[in-house]
C-alpha cells in the first residue's frame, strides 16, 4: 500500500523537532555520489549538527572534502525531514564523525496515521492486565501491515472481544539496528478470511498510551518499509 503524506511544512527550525540522538539518517551526497545511513551523534542550535561517519563497508568515496553539500533526511515523530547543509568539518579521532552546518530551514511532510504498509512480523500477544489468566495467552501472531495507529494480526482463532486490551510484542529492524516493540493495543475488529492453509482471524488493532520513542521507532520503521515498497531501499532496509 502506497504511504501517503500530508502537504510539506517549512521554515521549521530544528530546534522544535525534539530529534533523539542515536537516530538513523540517511544521507544523500551529489558529488561526488555518496548515498549511506548515519546517526545522529547531537547537534547545537545555530552552530552545527554531529553525525557518524559512514563505515568502509559503504564504500563511501574518500574525495568527499569538507565544503561538499549533503542531503539528510530523518524520522521526528510522524514527520519526515529534509534538509541540505555543508559539510564543516571531518574527523577521525578519537572516532569518525562529521560536523554540518546547522540549518535555518527544515522541511516536512506528515506521515497519516491510517495510512498501513504491508508487513510479515512474527508477534506475541499478551492480556494487558498481568493479574488476568486469559485462555490461550500468550499466543504468537502473525503482523500482515502497520500504520502510525495501528496493526493488523492474524491468528488461528479469535483473541477476543471488541474493546479488549492487550499488549503486543515484536521486533522491528530499521536500517541495521534492532528495536523491540511493546505497545499497548486495543481490539478494534476481528473477522475470518480465508487464505491458502484454510481460515484465519485478522484482528485490527489501534495503538494507544505510546511514548515519543515509541512513535518515533513506529514512524521510522513505516516510511522505511515505504521505501522498500518504491524501490529505494533493498528488503533489508539499505540503500540500493
Amino acid at each position: 500500500m502506497t504511504l501517503q503524506l500530508e502537504s510539506t511544512e517549512t521554515d521549521k527550525p530544528l530546534s522544535e523537532l525534539r530529534l533523539q540522538i542515536g537516530e538513523p539518517v540517511r544521507v544523500d551526497i551529489r558529488s561526488p555520489r555518496a548515498r549511506f545511513t548515519s546517526k545522529l551523534l547531537g547537534y547545537s542550535e545555530n552552530n552545527g549538527i554531529m553525525i557518524s561517519a559512514p563505515s568502509l563497508k559503504n564504500g563511501v568515496s574518500s574525495s568527499i572534502n569538507e565544503g561538499n553539500i549533503a542531503s539528510l533526511r530523518l524520522i521526528s515523530g510522524n514527520r519526515i525531514c529534509n534538509f541540505n547543509c555543508k559539510i564543516l568539518k571531518l574527523h577521525e579521532q578519537p572516532f569518525g564523525y562529521w560536523v554540518l552546518e546547522y540549518p535555518q530551514q527544515v522541511d516536512q511532510k506528515r506521515i497519516r496515521e491510517h495510512t498501513r504498509v504491508s508487513v510479515r512480523l512474527s508477534c506475541s500477544m499478551d492480556d494487558h492486565d498481568e493479574m488476568a489468566e486469559r485462555e490461550g495467552l500468550p499466543a504468537s501472531a502473525l503482523c500482515i501491515d502497520i500504520s502510525m495507529g495501528g496493526a493488523c494480526l492474524q491468528l488461528p482463532q479469535a483473541l477476543g472481544n471488541v474493546g479488549d486490551f492487550f499488549y503486543l510484542t515484536t521486533r522491528l529492524k530499521i536500517g541495521d539496528i534492532d528495536q523491540v516493540l511493546l505497545v499497548p493495543v486495543e481490539l478494534r475488529n476481528v473477522h475470518s478470511t480465508s487464505v491458502e492453509s484454510g481460515s484465519v482471524y485478522n484482528h485490527g488493532f489501534k495503538f494507544f498510551d505510546l511514548d515519543e520513542d515509541t512513535r518515533l521507532i513506529i514512524a521510522a520503521f513505516v516510511y522505511q518499509q515505504f521505501l522498500i515498497e518504491t524501490g529505494n531501499l533493498d528488503h533489508f532496509g539499505q540503500e540500493l
